[in-house]
């Protein structure tokens, strides 16, 4: 017994010791520099910041009130895409044929008696079978019946994989304690779903069978940034996008009515054209204040490689730069930027989408689907396909209103989801 107290103890001293060495080098990381220190926040767990993390990622609106309360910079003190970029070119983005058929499906199976129905798993399915396509060249009809698993089922397993995910990162290496047998069993469902449909993709395309066109190349590529990247970027993002837009406009029925006034004008043709539904300003004003409100992305964290600096955001009057060590978690929330007042008006809460009438946010100021050369390969796919749902959607039905009176809730995974989904009724 005295043995194992000994180690603990030794233990416990070698992570005293180990902290005070990186506090101590970061000190004089920040003298060699200058600049200001930016306001402390300090969490209930100061060793890890573990009920920060964790706020942070289910609780979407929590650094929003943070930044109210600390201005634009603060710290938290603790004590410790190439592969598929020619898939997304906007020439392999019009055909809307695959997911004309799915919407067609969506439309002839949801409720028309205003019964109460939840319209995000409704749209995951959508836009998985319209993923199979967009990824692998597939058409929903030529889905096997020997699958590993049903459309509802890898749903299930790829989310609750993205769960498991969410706490690996926020543990970092106290991950290893926890069993992970759940986890892995979970993952491999998942990844035994797309490992068919790569496999047979590959297959097909070797044995050169029709009907394998040319824009559905990144089945060639490995299977690892087809899984990853493809899938979410076709199914995710474009579904939660739409999640967001139903649950918004079902509590706002003036815009309901006013978008559906403007697409019943469009014939048959107009509503299939790509350049047609893109160029409609209140389909645009529609989707970019969903985004605003409610980002897909609502925060992005980054890792400095060397010793680097905000210009601002140090000292009593946040005015001076910030000394950011090598090593240091950077974190930026979309949710906050998105309600600055200075950009967006005073009703930053309100969803208003003429506002983007008037409003013209700078590249850094608005970030629906990231910014940079690191911003969200399936933007295009997103927009392109979510403006036709949503035409489709106020074709089909004069009426829409909200089954939930509960406010909006983000839970984050690999994107953000509506905790509560969108539970309307339909006419």
């Amino acid at each position: 017994m005295g043995f194992k107290l000994s180690c603990l103890i030794g233990v416990a001293l070698l992570i005293v010791y180990a902290l005070a060495q990186r506090q101590r080098q970061r000190a004089e990381t920040k003298r060699r520099y200058g600049g200001g220190s930016p306001v402390s926040h300090l969490p209930l767990e100061p060793f890890t910041g573990f009920d920060f993390q964790m706020k942070m990622h289910v609780a979407i609106p929590y650094l929003y009130k943070l930044h109210q309360r600390y201005g634009e910079t603060f710290q938290v003190g603790t004590l410790s895409k190439k592969l598929l970029r020619p898939s997304f070119d906007r020439s392999n983005l019009k055909d809307l044929g695959v997911l004309r058929d799915e919407v067609n499906a969506l439309i002839n199976g949801l409720p028309r008696d205003g019964s109460t129905v939840d319209l995000q798993p409704l749209l995951y399915t959508t836009f998985l079978n319209s993923a199979l396509y967009f990824v692998l060249g597939f058409h929903p009809s030529d889905v096997s019946n020997d699958a590993p698993l049903t459309a509802d089922q890898f749903i299930k397993s790829f989310h609750s994989a993205l769960v498991y995910s969410m706490f690996r990162t926020l543990l970092g290496r106290a991950w290893k304690l926890l069993p992970q047998a759940n986890y892995e069993k979970t993952c491999a469902r998942a990844h035994n779903f797309l490992d068919y449909y790569v496999t047979k993709a590959l297959n097909e395309q070797n044995q050169g069978a029709e009907g394998q066109t040319p824009s559905h190349t990144s089945a060639k590529k490995k299977k690892s940034a087809t899984q990853s990247i493809g899938m979410m970027a076709a199914q995710d993002t474009t579904s939660e996008l739409l999640t967001n837009v139903f649950f918004l406009l079902a509590r706002h029925r003036n815009y309901w009515d006013r978008f559906r006034a403007e697409v019943q004008d469009l014939n048959e043709d107009e509503v299939h054209d790509v350049d047609k539904l893109t160029s409609s300003k209140l389909i645009s004003n529609i989707l970019n204040e969903t985004l605003r409100l409610t980002p897909i992305f609502p925060l992005i964290g980054r890792i400095a490689l060397r010793d680097s600096q905000l210009p601002v955001g140090g000292g009593p009057k946040q005015d001076l730069p910030v000394i950011v060590p090598k090593g240091t978690m950077a974190v930026m929330s979309y949710y906050s930027v998105h309600r600055q007042t200075s950009v967006f008006g005073d009703d930053v809460d309100e969803f208003r989408p003429d506002r983007w009438n008037d409003v013209h946010p700078e590249q850094w100021e608005f970030m629906g689907f990231g910014s940079g050369n690191r911003a969200c390969l399936g933007q295009q796919k997103a927009l392109i396909e979510a403006s036709y749902v949503l035409v489709r959607i106020a074709r089909a039905f004069s009426e829409i209103h909200s089954r939930d009176n509960k406010p909006w809730q983000g839970e984050l995974k690999m994107t953000c989801k509506s905790a509560n989904g969108c539970k309307v009724s339909l006419k």
